[in-house]
């Protein structure tokens, strides 16, 4: 008999979008927000005696699903749901002779070009571990945050093509030996220096993904999503207001390097440590003006746009680990 605790978020990277595959790893995800999407079609016209909406006059289509995956950033098995949401990918690259092996994802002008099949195990009132499966799922979004007394942590949002309930619930593979990131880890800096007041960071992810392509072809199955719009990457740090720096950067528009930076305690071999880090070489800070309190200190929320410079990446995730492959 299973309960929530063993509810099964896991996935695999499919060959050809939509064609399901046996999921490769799982991930401790924590929420379950996968839904199938349906359309409800109901034909209404004059007619005598009727009561309200008949029953020969209505259609259910099912138009996909859509659905998340939140988790805290671990210390090895990232790579695999990294490896698609960014849009171009490279490594693991091993790191001086060492077990330490570092992964780069970075934004592009394509975006996702790659599919997974997601398959969640969801426990019923019973006890009975129940299959879902989302076949065709393309990452359309993330999100980075880090808090006080809390773990880095991620979500990457999917649009999927179907959801199905044939197929029987994989037994999950979990990375061993694994550890979490947490805020002690983090550093934030700007323009390659420190800054030591802020108390959170959020970065956001909209991959401008077209999900909707559907067609006058004789069925509901929709087409691989696509970029149609510019992708935005947006975020906020906070904390405390304890220079005029950085509230000057967003009164004059001054353009910045902003880096998020995680890094466990304890190395992987030498100076090669487990790595978490988040480089955005051009941002502009779009508010705002500091907020004084009666009860607490001076605060500061600053929200950023993160900007093209025409040479890097816009956005660059560097995972090192003793992952050998995604």
């Amino acid at each position: 008999m299973s309960s929530i605790l063993d509810q099964v978020v896991q996935v695999g990277v499919e060959s050809t979008y939509g064609t399901a595959v046996a999921p490769t790893r799982a991930f401790e995800a924590k929420a379950d927000t996968w839904a199938r999407d349906v359309e409800y079609i109901e034909s209404v016209g004059f007619r005598k005696d009727q009561q309200t909406i008949r029953s020969d006059r209505h259609d259910t289509i099912s138009i996909g699903a859509t659905g998340s995956i939140e988790v805290d950033v671990l210390n090895k098995g990232m790579g695999l749901i990294l490896q698609h949401a960014l849009g171009g990918s490279s490594g693991p690259t091993q790191q001086g002779g060492t077990a330490a092996y570092l992964q780069t994802f970075e934004t592009n002008d394509v975006g996702p070009a790659t599919s997974y099949t997601v398959q969640v195990g969801k426990v019923d009132s019973n006890g009975g571990l129940q299959s879902f499966t989302y076949e065709g799922s393309v990452i359309t979004g993330w999100n980075i945050s880090a808090d006080l007394g809390s773990a880095v942590s991620m979500t990457f949002d999917f649009d999927s093509e179907a959801e199905q309930n044939t197929t029987a619930l994989a037994s999950p593979s979990y990375p061993s030996g694994t550890d979490v990131f947490v805020y002690t880890d983090v550093t934030v800096e700007i323009d390659d220096s420190a800054v030591s007041s802020f108390q959170s960071f959020s970065l956001d992810g909209d991959l401008g993904m077209k999900t909707d392509r559907r067609f006058l072809k004789g069925s509901a199955v929709k087409g691989q999503p696509l970029r149609n719009a510019l992708p935005s990457y947006t975020g906020s740090l906070s904390g405390e207001f304890q220079t005029m720096g950085n509230y000057e950067k967003f009164v004059a528009g001054t353009l910045f390097k902003l880096e998020f930076i995680a890094t466990m305690g304890t190395a992987i071999a030498g100076s090669y440590y487990p790595l978490f880090h988040v480089t955005m070489p051009k941002c502009v800070f779009t508010g705002s003006t500091p907020t004084a309190s009666l009860d607490d200190l001076t605060t500061i929320e600053l929200p950023f746009t993160v900007l093209d410079d025409g040479s890097n990446a816009a956005v660059k995730i560097e995972y090192q680990s003793t992952d050998t492959s995604f």
